[in-house]
């Protein structure tokens, strides 16, 4: 097992698409989290009627406020780099036919798959691990450039959050590597799973808040999972004008736990669907 992790590990590392998806989304998560704020704060700095507005804005992307901020970002925009992650990094293999080659050599075809499954986990921490790096190193500069104190949040604030951020990219890139497995290819598992997270769950938390009986079934799909995460450590809610995919919630625990069975159910499911099926 220790074997197939260490090899599922250097091969995806080495990959190009790994690390495109890593910088494209650093760069997004900078952008939206911090670079837009801070541009409508300062086209309103001058308005003295937006005084408040402005200031509001300011403290939004001050180190003070880096896990809301940050952990905002990962329900919608980070969950759907994510998926294509998940996807890239198994359903490559299929692409370049690696896995036919893997599968008639001794290890066993569960210790394979359950290898690449570990090494996305490991891929995830970096990647969340790396998202609150950038953003603490930007909101420390703009501290600075503005003259307020970098205040920052708790220790334990801060590792919940990316304990938070963790669980919802996991959950993320095991639906990317189940649909992978599914589908014996990147391009169709992206596709569905892009369309699955951004379109139909959405829709359903739409129409959740005028047929109650959708509530219920909102409370089970992953990005409503994953944004009342959000919500309850601190993310404003996207109808009360913060990020999209945040929404409201009673506590962390129901939604930690649903994320926490998405993450068991694809990944198993998966491995038993590729120790099953014959590679083709």
């Amino acid at each position: 097992m220790i074997a197939s992790i260490r090899a599922a590990w250097f091969a995806d590392r080495k990959r190009p698409a790994v690390w495109t998806v890593a910088a494209t989304w650093t760069v997004l998560a900078i952008a939206f989290g911090i670079g837009i704020p801070y541009v409508v704060h300062l086209a309103l700095s001058g308005d003295p009627a937006q005084a408040e507005a402005a200031d509001t804005l300011l403290t939004s992307v001050l180190p003070e406020r880096v896990v809301p901020t940050g952990i905002a970002l990962f329900p919608l925009f980070g969950g759907a780099m994510v998926v294509i992650l998940g996807a890239l990094v198994v359903g490559n293999e299929y692409r370049w036919g690696t896995l036919n080659l893997i599968f008639t050599q001794r290890p066993r075809r569960a210790q394979v798959m359950l290898g690449h499954a570990a090494a996305l986990g490991a891929l995830t921490l970096l990647l969340v691990l790396g998202t609150f790096a950038a953003l603490g190193v930007v909101t420390s500069v703009l501290a600075l450039v503005e003259g307020r104190g970098s205040d920052w949040p708790p220790a334990g604030d801060l590792l919940g959050a990316l304990a938070a951020g963790w669980l919802i990219c996991a959950a993320y890139a095991s639906l990317g590597y189940f649909l992978a497995i599914a589908f014996r290819g990147a391009a169709t598992a992206i596709a569905v799973g892009l369309v699955w997270t951004l379109l139909v769950e959405n829709a359903v938390g739409g129409l959740a808040l005028v047929l109650k009986p959708l509530g219920l079934v909102q409370k089970v799909l992953l990005a409503p999972s994953a944004g009342s995460l959000a919500g309850a450590l601190g993310a404003r809610s996207q109808f009360e004008g913060g990020t999209p995919g945040v929404i409201e919630s009673s506590g962390p625990w129901l939604p930690a736990i649903v994320l926490i069975l998405y993450v068991l159910v694809l990944v198993g499911l998966g491995t038993w669907l590729a120790v099953r099926r014959d590679v083709n």
